[in-house]
């Protein structure tokens, strides 16, 4: 008979799961650990998708492009539209830097890391090794003061959408991480630098051919559309995406979750179009991962399954919501 717990709407183990993972069994007795041990990343898939968010960059590409070339009006309408396609489909592409990060990329983790530096980390010019550093600190630290991606203390207002927008929060991020990091990241401070020098060069030098080629191709407003689009629309999305994965409905606007801890909360939302595009690789299901870090989201469906037959459901059925009804019970939340 699997083990059964009480579930409060304030808990989802989503940071102790680790503390009950022994413990599950389902109905026959069979344990947790043996039921998704077959449980393995599907590659192609992996890749199929990641394909995706590049044959929409592509065609945003070639979209803001006419509208550019079409006069006046269309050259506004391609800075607005064009940065809003490329900066929704950058964050799409930058998701799967976390699967990166578990080296679910590819058979083999120097494989893995490898084609997630030149197909992900570049964008932000960030080695899938230096991010693996800030994810799994986030796995540790998660629902603490510690936690180096914090998006979450902060509520969702209006000042929290203008910081977004604007740049502002992007540097609230990396000087919070630098803080958290600096005093572990020193003690590597040789380790796989080369790399990670490599892809922000790499990624430097990618940007401007991309400026390059649209001004060529549409002018300055194809140009101006990828700039807004890589530095406003894909770090508001970002930012956005992870506050409502994991900003409690119990946080405080007032209160200062660098001092104080926040905690750990989770959500899921569900397999609508639009789930699975803003929450790629997995995001939208986000709970899981945290329960099993080590399981690809190309096999959630069976651990989904799996957490079920152990009685993990009612943690599930407490977190599912969608992505709009989270904002709205969120927005402005005091």
């Amino acid at each position: 008979m699997f083990i059964s717990h009480e579930f409060t709407p304030h808990e989802d183990h989503s940071a102790t799961f680790a503390a009950i993972r022994g413990e599950l069994r389902d109905a026959d007795g069979t344990p947790f650990t043996a039921l998704i041990k077959d449980l393995k990343a599907d590659y192609p898939r992996v890749w199929r998708d990641l394909a995706l968010g590049y044959a929409a960059l592509g065609l945003t590409a070639a979209l803001t492009v006419l509208l550019a070339r079409s006069g006046l009006g269309g050259a506004l309408a391609a800075v607005a539209l064009g940065a809003a396609g490329f900066g929704f489909w950058i964050a799409y592409v930058q998701l799967f830097i976390h699967e990166g990060a578990h080296a679910n990329l590819a058979q083999g983790r120097k494989t893995s890391d490898l084609l997630c530096d030149l197909l992900v980390g570049w964008m932000i010019g960030t080695s899938v090794r230096k991010y693996r550093k800030v994810h799994f600190e986030h796995h540790r630290a998660f629902g603490t003061t510690s936690d180096a991606e914090n998006t979450y203390f902060r509520p969702l207002d209006l000042a929290f959408i203008v910081k977004a927008l604007t740049g502002w929060r992007v540097v609230e991020v990396l000087v919070a991480r630098a803080r958290l990091t600096a005093p572990k990241a020193a003690a590597t401070a040789n380790e796989g630098a080369g790399r990670d020098k490599l892809v922000l060069l790499g990624g430097v030098t990618a940007h401007l051919a991309i400026l390059a080629a649209l001004f060529l191709a549409g002018g300055p407003a194809a140009a101006l559309a990828w700039i807004a689009g890589v530095g406003v629309v894909f770090p508001f999305f970002g930012a956005l995406r992870q506050l409502l994965e994991h900003r409690s409905l119990e946080a405080r606007g007032p209160v200062d979750y660098r001092e104080v801890d926040h905690g750990a909360y989770t959500r899921m939302f569900g397999h609508s179009t639009f789930a699975r595009i803003f929450g790629a690789a997995g995001f939208n299901r986000h709970l899981l991962h945290h329960w099993e870090p080590s399981v690809s989201y190309t096999a959630f469906d069976d651990l989904e399954q799996v957490f079920e037959r152990v009685g993990m459901g009612p943690a599930m059925d407490g977190r599912r919501t969608t992505y709009g009804a989270a904002f709205r019970a969120l927005y402005n939340r005091r």
